[in-house]
C-alpha cells in the first residue's frame, strides 16, 4: 500500500463519491470529521494515560492519531491546500523563530 498523501487522499474522496456522499457540501463535512478525529484522538490518550474513567491501549490511540493524520490530508485535499507545501512552509518558521524567549536574569 503507498504512503503517497496526496494519493492515497484522491482514492479515499474518490471512494466516498463512490459510496453516494455528495461533493456539495464535501468541504464543510471534511473539516467536521478533522474536528471529530481529533477528539476522538484525545478520548484515546486520555483513556491511556489514565486520566479517564476506563482505560485504553497504547494501539487504539496509534490508531486514532492515524485517523487525524489521513484526516488532515483529506481536508486538505478537499480545500485545495498542497498539503506538503504547507508542511514545508511551516517548518521553515518553526525552525528559524527559535525555541523559547530568553528568560530574563531576577
Amino acid at each position: 500500500m503507498t504512503t503517497d498523501m496526496p494519493q492515497v487522499a484522491a482514492e479515499i474522496l474518490a471512494r466516498l463519491r463512490d459510496a453516494g456522499f455528495p461533493a456539495e457540501g464535501s468541504r464543510n463535512r471534511q473539516v467536521l470529521a478533522l474536528a471529530e478525529e481529533t477528539g476522538e484522538f484525545v478520548g484515546a490518550y486520555r483513556r491511556w494515560s489514565g486520566q479517564a474513567r476506563r482505560t485504553g491501549t497504547f494501539e487504539e490511540m496509534r490508531a486514532e492519531l492515524a485517523d487525524v493524520v489521513i484526516c488532515a490530508w483529506l481536508t486538505a485535499a478537499e480545500l485545495g491546500i498542497d498539503l506538503d507545501a504547507a508542511i514545508a512552509d511551516k517548518l521553515a518558521v518553526i525552525f528559524d523563530r527559535g525555541w523559547r524567549d530568553e528568560v530574563p536574569e531576577s
